[in-house]
């Protein structure tokens, strides 16, 4: 009985973040600077919406049927699943040469974000890699572990104390909403299963509705697929309600963390992508047998834990004894997509172009 009434006060309070999500688009368009001040850092947050204002005003041309080009090709990262470790450090470096117009996250930065030590790991997060996120636009997404807090707080607790030290790091009022820029649109989705709600799924199909003839990204913490240790209730791996509304409105890619390996799968003509290589531990390739041909992977073997592979989509492998970790580029020309991993030394380890008007 206990369970369940947690677990009721958690779907009200996600039914409440979704209600103001439907009008987080247009704050995001608007907002040119963010004057308020981080109660965690006593500084301004890491909102990427200014920085991200500034792009559009450099880089957009709305032409005159509306639509809106770039007059540069587009260059953004994808990365996620830090949880505080050093190698962080690393992977920002390279991040850093790789000098992207913006990056875009796949959350769990902190190991627990709620509560007192919630506040104390996002100042350290501060202090490690706060250079990165005021020089590179970087939007944040909320994770299983931004809502997880003190053992002895009741679960609805930590998740709305780690929603508000969220909004405070990083100045959004939601996590969930979306923005644009040239051809496309990105969609944050936030740790609560789209599923658990109506107003969620309503509010996810209307900002697909809306993309209309954009390219359409989402990123989020949990995937939809995976070759790694999650069970089948975490990541089920097959078709749900959501994959299909991702079919339905031609979604270009999903990117997602929480598994803390590489995958790159098209299932119904969509671009799965789990970038979770940001300096957590990684994890085993328990579930390698779901993968399809075309697939590219890389995580611990099962057989040895000391030992990791990478899986090409051509179904080479390469075996080694040192943990890597790693970012996701992602370069957008008109139609044209390409997606490329990239360790922490430059070595390019898998990359695929997708044309998106097919």
């Amino acid at each position: 009985m206990k369970f369940k009434l947690i677990v009721a006060l958690i779907v009200l309070v996600a039914l409440n973040s979704c209600k103001t999500s439907k009008n987080i688009q247009n704050q995001t368009v608007n907002v040119v600077e963010n004057t308020s001040i981080s109660s965690i850092t006593n500084k301004a947050p890491y909102d990427p919406r200014p920085g991200m204002e500034k792009l559009k005003n450099k880089y957009e041309v709305t032409k005159s049927d509306g639509t809106i080009k770039l007059k540069k090709p587009m260059h953004f990262l994808v990365f996620g699943d830090s949880k505080g470790s050093v190698h962080m450090h690393d992977v920002l470096k390279r991040a850093d040469m790789l000098n992207p117009q913006f990056s875009v996250t796949t959350a769990d930065f902190v190991n627990k974000g709620a509560g007192g030590i919630g506040e104390e790991l996002y100042k350290k997060l501060d202090e490690e890699s706060g250079w990165f996120f005021r020089k590179y636009p970087t939007w944040p997404t909320l994770g299983n572990h931004e809502v997880s807090g003190p053992k002895d707080q009741p679960s609805e607790d930590n998740y709305a104390s780690g929603v508000h030290n969220f909004g405070d790091f990083f100045g959004l009022e939601d996590p969930l909403y979306s923005f644009t820029y040239g051809n496309a649109k990105f969609i944050a989705m936030d740790w609560i299963k789209a599923t658990e709600s109506k107003e969620r799924m309503d509010w996810l199909e209307k900002e697909l509705k809306e993309a209309k003839d954009k390219l359409i990204f989402i990123f989020k913490h949990r995937p939809y697929y995976t070759v790694g240790n999650k069970s089948y209730s975490d990541v089920e791996g097959k078709s749900t309600p959501v994959t299909e509304l991702f079919q339905k409105y031609n979604v270009t890619a999903v990117f997602s963390g929480h598994d803390h390996l590489y995958y790159r799968t098209i299932r119904d003509g969509v671009n799965y992508i789990v970038s979770a290589g940001a300096g957590a531990n990684i994890y085993q390739l328990k579930r390698a047998g779901d993968a399809i041909p075309g697939d590219a992977y890389y995580g611990r073997t099962v057989e040895n834990d000391k030992e990791f592979l990478f899986h090409s989509a051509e179904g080479e492998e390469v075996r080694f004894n040192e943990a890597m970790y790693f970012v996701v580029s992602v370069k957008v020309n008109g139609d044209n997509v390409t997606f490329e991993m990239i360790d922490t030394e430059g070595k390019s380890w898998d990359t695929f172009t997708f044309d998106s008007s097919k």
